[in-house]
């Protein structure tokens, strides 16, 4: 659940709820201003609110990583069957142990969400040489930036939509 004041933020609790009896792991991630709105930090929620909001409703117990979690925090409510995590790209920043790249519908590889370059997979996959691509991939994972500039005001950063890169 992308958090975002106004918007869905009262959902929160409902959303953690679901973790009580069912093993969901839900996340709540920290709203990115990928569209580049200029009141985009009135929408933000940070991750320590988010706990705070659950914390007053529920006892939160740390909750050891799991291998895919990538950059989640994650926490149990005490005695539920599930998970949540928290993932806080604006608040704690997490750039340089991200674990994640990004392909879109296009075939388009990308070490971070908000970079602009990427790299076109599709003549690779033509090949079906798997070395080369697993070359590539590495070649994009050791491209990732420390740092995304989104809290820097960075007007170099492209504006696009979520959905077309994926989320």
């Amino acid at each position: 659940m992308v958090v975002m004041r106004g918007i869905n933020d009262e959902e929160v609790l409902d959303f953690a709820a679901m973790t009580l009896d069912r093993p969901y792991a839900v996340r709540f991630i920290e709203y990115m201003p990928t569209l580049q709105a200029d009141n985009w930090r009135n929408l933000s929620v940070s991750g320590s609110e988010i706990l705070e909001r659950i914390g007053k409703r529920y006892e939160l117990l740390p909750y050891g990583s799991q291998e895919l979690a990538g950059p989640s925090r994650n926490f149990k409510i005490k005695g539920s069957a599930g998970s949540i995590g928290i993932i806080t790209p604006i608040s704690g920043h997490f750039c340089s142990d991200c674990n994640r790249i990004r392909v879109t519908s296009a075939g388009m590889a990308k070490g971070c969400l908000l970079s602009g370059d990427g790299m076109d997979l599709k003549p690779l996959l033509r090949l079906g040489d798997e070395k080369r691509l697993r070359e590539a991939l590495r070649q994009i994972v050791a491209g990732k930036p420390d740092r995304h500039g989104l809290d820097d005001n960075n007007k170099e950063l492209q504006p696009f939509a979520m959905s077309r890169v994926g989320g």
